[in-house]
């Protein structure tokens, strides 16, 4: 589903630390396109039966005005130029994300940390977005920032949700003046249904996977390249496990941009677990997009 025209960039928060995360992710987002920024606070109505009323001055309802007033005035002083709504909502909060979805340009959740070891828990309300919003879902890590290095790497596979994966991150990388590496790994084949993977001969020249990924690779983002002949671009084609080259590839990246088909989680180059391992182990945010969504 295409944003309307003007759609704010948006930003679920809790007052977690990842949540703001996310929020600060979120407002140099939407300073950088010229977009609203609209703070987004759920709370699901259970949450009634088992909070702690006999505490004195608890009220529900005023901790969450408390979240949204203390996450904009958190934005505002980030980014002052930006115009600021927020709105908190008693509701599940995966539905009242999804509907925030259908009304965004992006929208921006924040993930949590899993403390010494070197990865972040993507919880079932970032999988649900995943799977179903109607705009990109940018999944921000509960790490420091670093300094912006002027990279967007987009991980390709020739698939329609990949090439909208492609179109976003082209778009991103001209916002940013930044470069685009766009990353595949080559498909191996087997000799029988169980056999080991083809190894070309020797003294056969390149291998044919790698050969067909980098005319794969080429001819996907071509049309982008046309379209964004500002924006430099290096290509690499890289064996290996999916998510551990995309990772890897994102070490020195500003953003890490995937397709995902939704419905179901990721398709061609992440696939099942290698989509977890991607949102769990990227250093930088994790934009997904499904195809559709690629402008």
């Amino acid at each position: 589903m295409a944003a309307e025209q003007g759609a704010p960039i948006a930003a679920a928060v809790d007052g977690k630390r990842g949540s703001l995360r996310a929020l600060d992710w979120a407002a140099d987002e939407a300073r950088l396109r010229g977009r609203r920024l609209r703070i987004v606070h759920a709370f699901d109505w259970p949450l009634y039966h088992s909070t702690p009323h006999g505490l004195a001055g608890f009220d529900i309802e005023e901790y969450g005005r408390r979240v949204t007033r203390d996450a904009e005035e958190r934005a505002r002083e980030r980014t002052p130029e930006v115009e600021v709504e927020s709105v908190h909502v008693t509701g599940d909060v995966a539905p009242v994300l999804l509907e925030e979805s259908r009304r965004a340009e992006l929208i921006a959740i924040g993930s949590r940390s899993l403390g010494t070891v070197s990865a972040v828990l993507v919880g079932s309300t970032a999988l649900e977005l995943l799977a179903f919003a109607s705009c990109p879902v940018a999944v921000v890590p509960d790490r420091e920032p670093r300094a912006p290095v002027g990279r967007v790497t987009v991980g390709v596979d020739g698939s329609a949700p990949a090439r909208a994966a492609a179109a976003w991150a082209f778009g991103a990388a001209a916002e940013r003046g930044a470069e685009l590496r766009a990353v595949t790994v080559p498909r191996r084949v087997t000799r029988a249904r169980f056999g080991a993977p083809e190894e070309p001969a020797e003294g056969a020249g390149e291998d044919p996977a790698v050969e067909e990924a980098h005319r794969m690779l080429s001819e996907s983002i071509a049309g982008e390249r046309e379209l964004h002949p500002g924006v430099l671009v290096e290509e690499a084609v890289e064996a290996g496990h999916a998510a551990e080259v995309l990772c890897a590839r994102a070490e020195d990246a500003d953003l890490l941009v995937v397709g995902t088909r939704g419905r179901g989680g990721f398709t061609g180059l992440l696939l099942g677990s290698v989509s977890q391992a991607v949102l769990s182990h990227s250093p930088c945010p994790v934009v997904a997009v499904r195809a559709g969504d690629g402008r």
